[in-house]
Formats: C-alpha cells, sequence, structure tokens
C-alpha cells in the first residue's frame, strides 16, 4: 500500500510551505495549520494521480526492469481495489482543498485534471511533458500562497517553473541513456528525443533557475521587513544545489529518481539546509 501511494513523491509538495516561510508567516499558528492542511490535500492528490497513471501504464510498466515491480504491475494489488483507493484520495484531497478555502480548492482540481491530461496524452507530446509537470510544481507554489491568502512573487514563481523544467529534462534524460534503445518502448516520447537536444534544454533551464532567483532576491530590496544583503548570500546554495543535482544526473545516473537524490546526497542536503537557516535569518531577523 505505502509503494502504491509513493510517500517519497511527497517531498514535492513541500512547495507549498514557501509562501508560508517567504512571506514571514512562519510564526503564525493558524498560517501554519492551513499550510500543513494543503500540504495534505496536495499528498493525496498526487497519490491519487499516481495510482491512475499506474493504472493506465501497467502494460509499458511491466517491460521497465524497475517500473515492473510497481504494485499494479507486479499483480501485488488488484487494478479494481487500487481504482477504489484512488477514489477515496481524490474525495480526501477535495475534502480538505475546500475546506481550506474556494481558491485553493479551484487549484486542486486544477492540479489533479492536469495531471490526468498529462497520464493519458500530455506526456506522449515532446516538450509539452515537461511543460505539464513544471505546471504542476507551479500550481503548488501557488497553492501554498493561497491557502494562507498571501501574493505570489512573479520571479519565485518563474524560478519554480524553470527549476521544474531542469528536473524533468534530467529525467528524460537518465531515462534515455539508461534505457537505451528499449526506450521508446516504456516511455513513446523518448523517441522524440536525442541527449544532445537535452543537453540544450537542460542548459537553458539551469540558466533560467539562477537568473530568475536572482532576480527574485534583487526585488526584496524594497520589501523593508527582509534583509536584501542576507538573502544575497543564498544565491552560492541555489548555484550549488542546481548544479550538484547535474553533475549527479551525469555520473550516477541519479536524474530518475530526482526525489531519492534529496533524501540520499549529503552535500544537497546541507545546501539546503544553509539555504534554510540564510533565508530564514534574512526574513525573520530582518536587518
Amino acid at each position: 500500500m505505502l509503494r502504491l501511494l509513493r510517500p517519497k513523491q511527497w517531498t514535492k509538495n513541500a512547495l507549498v510551505f514557501a509562501a508560508l516561510v517567504f512571506a514571514g508567516r512562519l510564526l503564525e499558528p493558524q498560517a501554519v495549520l492551513l499550510a500543513l492542511l494543503a500540504f495534505s490535500s496536495f499528498c493525496a492528490a498526487a497519490s491519487s494521480v499516481y495510482i491512475i497513471n499506474d493504472l493506465l501504464d501497467v502494460d509499458r510498466d511491466r517491460l521497465h526492469p524497475e517500473k515492473r515491480k510497481r504494485p499494479i504491475a507486479s499483480g501485488a494489488i488488484r487494478a479494481e481495489f487500487a481504482f477504489a483507493i484512488a477514489a477515496v484520495l481524490t474525495a480526501v484531497a477535495l475534502a480538505i482543498a475546500f475546506f481550506i478555502g474556494l481558491e485553493f480548492g479551484v487549484a486542486v482540481i486544477f492540479y489533479m485534471a492536469m495531471s490526468h491530461f498529462y497520464s493519458l496524452s500530455g506526456k506522449t507530446i515532446a516538450i509539452l511533458d515537461v511543460m505539464l509537470i513544471a505546471a504542476g510544481f507551479v500550481i503548488r507554489a501557488v497553492g501554498g500562497a493561497l491557502a494562507i491568502d498571501v501574493p505570489s512573487s512573479n520571479w519565485f514563481i518563474l524560478c519554480t517553473m524553470f527549476l521544474a523544467v531542469f528536473i524533468a529534462l534530467c529525467k528524460r534524460k537518465a531515462e534515455l541513456l539508461a534505457l537505451s534503445d528499449g526506450a521508446g518502448q516504456t516511455r513513446p516520447v523518448l523517441r522524440a528525443y536525442t541527449v544532445e537536444s537535452l543537453n540544450a534544454f537542460i542548459a537553458t533551464s539551469m540558466g533560467g533557475v539562477l537568473i530568475s532567483y536572482a532576480l527574485y532576491v534583487l526585488d526584496t530590496r524594497y520589501t523593508p521587513t527582509m534583509s536584501f544583503q542576507v538573502l544575497t548570500l543564498t544565491l552560492p546554495f541555489v548555484m550549488f544545489g542546481v548544479f550538484r543535482y547535474y553533475l549527479l544526473v551525469e555520473t550516477a545516473q541519479a536524474g530518475e529518481r530526482a526525489e531519492e537524490v534529496l533524501l540520499r546526497d549529503r552535500p544537497i542536503q546541507l545546501s539546503v539546509l544553509g539555504f534554510a537557516l540564510v533565508a530564514i535569518s534574512a526574513i525573520y531577523l530582518g536587518n
């Protein structure tokens, strides 16, 4: 059951806490509670989406050396039971979402609808597939702001989009290299990509991450409650994290399991910790 729900993927939903932290409301109990509920809603929604995706991809998953071990593909869980679990999770996700508020509820519906479109046909269209993945991350970030009723930073949203595109492209490259000639059987869209094209796209998105985050930091110089000088010190952590991740994709074939990099790679963990400490100091200690 745990493997069916893919709890490791829930780390992606931590993006809903970005608005809580960067809006300076981390010390407000009500805002924290709403953010936790938003996180729970996205976790339930994401798990239901993954189950439906596994049901649709069961035949292809059985051809993949790793995915064939998934609960539905391996036969450990019956398809009918898995579908029932997905329906319950969808109901739970929407109940929590609309309890938080109408706008957040609509955001979760849009996230699920877009994710199902990805599972049905979007993932077979090159470029669009990674854009849909990126949109899912953007909705999480915007959803976090909607949950606690604070405005979203355009530069931060843009940075989130570029980062998600970067990670998705790295995953495509890792899959293309790992599966080689059989890549098109397990993921048809890989037939449309080449290593050279992915390298160019990855370099572009990597630059987009660094530039948009730098512009976000520059934009905070007009925020009196935030120390612009201290927040500038987060830039090296972002640069290190992005470059380190790409290095792992190239040397350790880590791109297929993005969530496990965060859970296992100590340098990236230290980079995230350093980023968090400096950012919190800039936001909550001010000048």
